[in-house]
């Protein structure tokens, strides 16, 4: 069921985010990273949103996306995340079963903040080459965010 817009409602919603490998497996090869990440953007124009930019390493990705008001988050993310782990699945790109972890992160952004978060989520790989492992960022923007968490569900 998609809701229906009226004519005078305008949106911009920016949505980063954050979606690991289940148990942190670092499973995102280079040789598919960008077939996969072009086939979730075409998972979220389908769904009728605006890919933005999407990037990772080989343990998460991050997505920056133009939410449209007519679904809600939860269901664009199953299905990114169960579309591309059956395409990973069944192209055979990794040994055993590839699985997301269950939940993901998502934080809103400002118009103003767009190009900061889109050079942010391009030098993932730099990023990382650094030291900074997954569970210090991904806190970090829990933080920042001032959201509410437990620790025993950061890594699954």
């Amino acid at each position: 069921w998609k809701e229906v817009l009226m004519a005078n409602t305008y949106t911009r919603l920016y949505i980063h985010v954050v979606i690991r490998i289940k148990r942190g497996y670092p499973t995102i090869k280079k040789d598919f990273e960008e077939k996969l990440y072009a086939y979730m953007g075409a998972i979220i124009r389908n769904q009728g949103h605006i890919p933005v930019r999407i990037n990772g390493v080989a343990d998460h990705v991050h997505i920056l996306f133009i939410q449209k008001p007519i679904d809600g988050l939860s269901a664009l993310m199953r299905e990114i995340k169960s579309e591309s782990s059956r395409m990973i699945n069944e192209r055979g790109w990794v040994r055993g079963r590839f699985r997301w972890q269950t939940g993901f992160g998502a934080f809103s952004c400002d118009h103003h903040s767009v190009d900061k978060i889109v050079r942010y989520i391009e030098q993932q790989k730099e990023h990382h080459s650094r030291g900074c492992t997954y569970r210090e960022e991904y806190e970090r923007f829990l933080e920042h965010y001032n959201v509410d968490w437990d620790e025993k569900y950061i890594e699954d």
